[in-house]
């Protein structure tokens, strides 16, 4: 693919909250940290529907939006706040990586010509 590897901002407990806010989805795994450390998580997580729009907007910044005729995303493991999200664009796909080279995503992209 003749596309560039794009990395978001960190993500923030800023925008998970207010992610949360706007889609009404207040489980505490997402908002409340010390609900999320006692079940064994370094921090809360962000919501997967979050992740998946985030990678999209990343994707969509080189691929006209109307192009897109199908989209489907794997997560692969949690995000937490101050993650970056990397999307690398390779012969056996697309890979979304952690700065500490995880996988957290793979994801199935259809393009029109």
């Amino acid at each position: 693919m003749p596309y560039e590897s794009r990395t978001t901002a960190p993500i923030s407990r800023l925008q998970i909250a207010r992610y949360a806010c706007a889609v009404g989805d207040f489980n505490p795994v997402h908002v409340d940290e010390a609900f999320a450390t006692g079940r064994g998580l370094p921090s809360v997580i962000a919501h997967g529907p979050l992740t998946a729009s985030l990678i999209l907007d990343l994707i969509a910044d080189q691929v006209r939006a109307d192009a897109i005729r199908k989209f489907d995303v794997r997560l692969a493991a949690p995000v937490f706040p101050g993650d970056e999200l990397t999307v690398d664009f390779g012969d056996e796909g697309i890979i979304v990586r952690k700065a500490d080279g995880s996988v957290a995503a793979k994801v199935t992209l259809e393009v029109a010509e």
